[in-house]
Order: C-alpha cells, then structure tokens, then sequence
C-alpha cells in the first residue's frame, strides 16, 4: 500500500482520510482507492485530491465520486480526469462540476460524457 500512514485502505474511514496531511496520497495507486469503501472519499480535500497521483483516479468508483465533497474537486487535474473510469463520472453532480477547474474538463472523453448522469 502506498498511502502514508495507512496499513490498509480497505478499512478507511472519512476521518482518516481527512486527518491525512496533504502529501499522504503522493504515493497512492488506483488499488489503494478500488479497495477503500467510498465512503471514506467523504474526507477528500482539494489538497489531498492534488497531491494524488493521475494514475490513481483509475481506482474511483461512481459511489466513491459521490460521497467525496463537492471541494475536493478543485484540486482535480485534466490527467486525473482522463485516467479515471468512464462510468466513475456518473457519480459526479452539477456542484462538483461547478468546482472543478474548468483545465480537468481537458481530460474528459465521449465515453465520459456519455455516462453523465
């Protein structure tokens, strides 16, 4: 597991997702996020969203995009975008749209638009 200062992300919560600092998910792959519970996204923040690598958007489900809070999406990136599933988007609603930074809509694809809700 590459999450600093977690053993096993498949029991995260969202307070230990929250009480992580900012540079914690640096090392985070796509099967540490497919085998946290989504609720634990409810802790994501913008920074902990930005020090994540691309790559491990790959990992997001729709039920794990729909509990992060709509904030945590400004810290999202055109690459973070791309890599994420198609059908994960269907997770997402207007408010974290609207917080996203208009560049991570770069990284969308018809097969994202598409799976919109």
């Amino acid at each position: 597991m590459a999450i600093l200062g977690m053993e096993n992300p498949s029991a995260a919560t969202a307070a230990d997702i929250a009480a992580l600092p900012a540079d914690a998910l640096a090392g985070a792959t796509a099967a540490d996020f497919a085998n946290m519970p989504a609720e634990a996204m409810e802790g994501m923040s913008a920074d902990l969203m930005a020090a994540m690598p691309a790559d491990a958007m790959g990992g997001m489900s729709a039920d794990m995009m729909a509990a992060m809070p709509p904030a945590a999406m400004e810290g999202m990136s055109a690459d973070m975008m791309a890599a994420m599933p198609a059908d994960a988007i269907g997770g997402m609603d207007a408010g974290m749209m609207i917080a996203m930074p208009p560049e991570a809509m770069e990284g969308m694809s018809p097969d994202m638009m598409a799976a919109m809700p």
